[in-house]
């Protein structure tokens, strides 16, 4: 996936082809009378690697000159998850299907379909020079979605075809600074 996630369970859903939507996209298309339940998509990263910046503490140097060492560094990570769950509006005939479905993260869940927001979550790495002293909260976190999607009922005519879109990502912020001794 382009997001750092590893897939760890798909169930029935697949996912979207290279080039063709925004590469996080899953998809499953249930059906009367089977498929009736998409089975779960499990998508988990660990030690992730932070865009840009990333996991490691260095020194601020300027002009080749070591200003303030490692030790000193602090990274900061925010974030929260943002998964959609929902049908597919461009090819959607299963009017008058209900359908019940589920999100699951490390960080919350909702027992709906649709959108899920997470709450804003925060993880540090430091050095020992930083007040509080080393700590790192966020290499060893295991970040993780579960999605599950099913038909509640079926329409008068017992025939239908949905098609239904997950799309989970864990979208966050970073920073990287140096405590003045």
């Amino acid at each position: 996936m382009a997001t750092g996630l590893s897939v760890q369970a798909q169930g029935l859903w697949q996912f979207s082809q290279p080039g063709y939507n925004d590469g996080v996209t899953f998809g499953v298309s249930l059906t009367h009378p089977a498929p009736q339940a998409s089975g779960e998509l499990w998508v988990r990263a660990q030690d992730w690697p932070i865009a840009v910046i990333g996991n490691e503490l260095t020194p601020w140097t300027q002009d080749s000159q070591e200003i303030y060492p490692a030790s000193q560094c602090r990274i900061m990570v925010t974030g929260r998850w943002m998964v959609v769950l929902q049908s597919n509006s461009n090819s959607f005939n299963g009017v008058g299907v209900e359908y019940s479905g589920s999100i699951i993260t490390d960080q919350g869940s909702t027992g709906f379909w649709g959108t899920y927001q997470g709450p804003l979550t925060s993880y540090l790495i430091q050095g020992s020079g930083v007040t509080g002293g080393a700590q790192d909260t966020f290499t060893d976190h295991v970040f993780e979605a579960h999605c599950e999607q099913a038909t509640a009922t079926v329409n008068s005519n017992r025939q239908y075809q949905s098609n239904t879109v997950c799309r989970p990502a864990w979208i966050y912020s970073y920073s990287k600074s140096w405590q003045v001794s």
